[in-house]
């Protein structure tokens, strides 16, 4: 039986990203959005999949209801953390784990702002609550995967997943590059879209990561 920080990382990578297929595939069924495989011609953005009606409702409250999800997660880390560091710097944890729930909130402003009509949508609040969002969780996700490094180094037991994690974020860190390559270069946006899903995706996979450290990690005492 799965403990409860295992179903909460599943559930946040499989909630979100069940939410853009099933918004990309209602979209293409629906005849607004290209059939394509997005993460290789990069034929729609991931906001583009959730704007349009009836996508728009399932996407808002798929999404949102994952970063709350996201927000549990980060509790998660920070108790586990805690529970692993030797000398219990709970402020380093905490600080930490705060601003992943900041970069949760992000995302939930910037997804709650969506409408299908696109002349009303506040594209400022959603794109600077976007880009914080995968900007935020890269450098948390980095400087938590090279925190459990150190702990690893000091011969305690971190699970199974530190180099799934390091691979994780070595991508991250190249499609950031990319796109900023592709911002200085004024390129069109297909290239950005590809860049943006495989971003998500990675940020996804990290929340998922996570389920096979926690094998027997529990939140409250036997």
């Amino acid at each position: 039986m799965k403990t409860l920080p295992q179903r909460i990382a599943l559930s946040s990578f499989w909630l979100s990203h069940a939410t853009f297929w099933f918004t990309l595939l209602l979209g293409m069924y629906l005849g607004n959005t290209p059939v394509c495989v997005p993460y290789i011609s990069g034929c729609t953005s991931i906001t583009a999949t959730g704007i349009p009606d009836p996508q728009s409702f399932f996407f808002r409250g798929g999404l949102i209801s994952a970063c709350v999800l996201f927000v549990f997660w980060w509790y998660c880390m920070k108790s586990w953390l805690t529970e692993l560091a030797p000398e219990k710097p709970i402020l380093s944890v905490r600080w930490m784990t705060t601003i992943g729930v900041i970069s949760s909130v992000c995302l939930i402003v910037a997804t709650a702002v969506l409408r299908p009509d696109k002349s009303e949508l506040p594209w400022t609040v959603h794109t600077v609550g976007a880009a914080l969002f995968f900007l935020i969780s890269l450098l948390i996700q980095t400087r938590v995967t090279f925190y459990l490094r150190q702990l690893q180094a000091q011969g305690i037991n971190i699970g199974t997943s530190l180099t799934f994690k390091m691979r994780l974020i070595a991508g991250q860190w190249f499609f950031l590059l990319v796109m900023i390559v592709l911002q200085l270069t004024d390129s069109d946006d297909d290239p950005k879209n590809v860049v943006e899903w495989w971003m998500a995706l990675l940020i996804g996979l990290y929340y998922l990561s996570s389920a096979q450290d926690w094998k027997h990690f529990k939140l409250t005492a036997d």
